[in-house]
């Protein structure tokens, strides 16, 4: 797995211009992910019940761990908790309920490895199991490797709770599977520096520097941690663990939207200008003509989907990030600066930059 099979913070912007007439799919939350939120809201004795009432969320549903909610409803559920709660930290918290299950099949994938490197390769082709509510890069340099996860929520604070369980709850899984307490190197968060009390509570649970206002979040390591015998896990059961995985990923693809796979996998792909209609076709194992004609149904078109896509992601990248303009007219797969500089005022009626400053502001 390398940098080039995903991209970087992907997430949507909440104040959309009259253009943007379609929403994106959130994607699916998978029942174990959503209860570590749930586990710290009943250790804050939180009052949930009106909540989970509201969003249909049944005792039985809970304890289905086979089961998934929409994006959208894990959303408002994280943004409910997080109102509900007093702790600012709320999403960096829950990830001292991280456990093999949490993970779904996954989970218990990455146990029957050998090596913590090895087990680090198997999350992007399974990471669907737990969800898609973002995407996993894995990017290597000199003697560091970095995972880095972003979000596609477009609720800024949601986003910014996720990234924190993510991140801490890789570190505390990795803990768990090596009986180790290595620390990571660096963790790069795009948040904005918090207060000095909370700056402590970042360092007391990555035990090392915490840099803020980066432009990807992302978890450092020494490569050396690649290394690391696994425990935990029995590697004669990974072939069986992997075979029932993937047919569970594959029901899931035929269970989903054909515009929302069109809109993940253009996401996936952008950086690496294979945005091409021929190309995505094969991605989902069908022909350029069947997928012309099922996006036809669904009242769209895969230059509109593309253009959708894009002008998320730039909107967000513009607005909640430091990422220059050169650098996200690449991320968006376009070739030089100048077109994607003329591709977004014709969108929007002005520049990037003025749309960033009007933002920020």
């Amino acid at each position: 797995m390398s940098s080039k099979d995903s991209f970087r913070d992907k997430s949507g912007q909440k104040n959309m211009l009259p253009q943007e007439n379609k929403q994106l799919s959130l994607g699916r939350a998978s029942i174990p992910a959503v209860n570590q939120y749930l586990q710290l809201a009943i250790a804050q004795q939180l009052p949930i019940e009106p909540c989970l009432n509201k969003l249909a969320l049944t005792p039985e549903l809970l304890a289905d761990h086979d089961q998934s909610i929409s994006g959208e409803k894990f959303q408002q559920l994280i943004n409910e908790l997080i109102s509900l709660s007093d702790d600012e930290l709320f999403g960096l918290h829950t990830a001292q309920y991280v456990q093999p299950g949490s993970y779904s099949i996954l989970g218990f994938i990455v146990m029957s490895c050998e090596t913590l490197g090895e087990a680090i390769t198997k999350i992007q082709p399974f990471e669907k199991l737990v969800g898609d509510m973002g995407t996993t890069t894995l990017t290597e340099q000199k003697d560091l490797f970095s995972i880095g996860w972003s979000c596609i929520f477009p609720n800024k604070e949601v986003r910014r709770h996720m990234v924190d369980n993510c991140l801490a709850s890789w570190l505390a899984f990795a803990h768990y599977l090596t009986s180790k307490n290595g620390a990571p190197v660096q963790v790069r968060l795009t948040r904005s520096t918090p207060n000095l009390s909370q700056c402590a509570e970042y360092q007391r649970t990555f035990n090392c520097q915490v840099l803020f206002n980066h432009p990807v979040n992302e978890i450092v390591f020494a490569k050396a941690f690649l290394d690391l015998p696994l425990n935990k896990g029995n590697k004669q059961l990974l072939p069986t663990l992997e075979q029932h995985a993937t047919s569970i990923i594959a029901s899931l693809k035929d269970n989903n939207d054909i515009v929302m796979l069109t809109e993940q996998l253009i996401f996936q792909q952008l950086k690496n200008q294979h945005v091409n209609q021929a190309y995505i076709a094969e991605q989902l194992n069908i022909s350029s003509k069947t997928l012309q004609r099922r996006l036809k149904a669904k009242h769209t078109h895969f230059k509109e989907i593309v253009d959708n896509v894009r002008l998320k992601q730039s909107k967000d990248l513009l607005s909640n990030t430091l990422v220059n303009i050169e650098e996200i007219s690449q991320q968006l797969g376009f070739s030089e600066a100048r077109s994607f500089y003329r591709w977004f005022q014709k969108k929007c009626q002005q520049t990037p930059a003025s749309y960033r400053k009007q933002m920020t502001h």
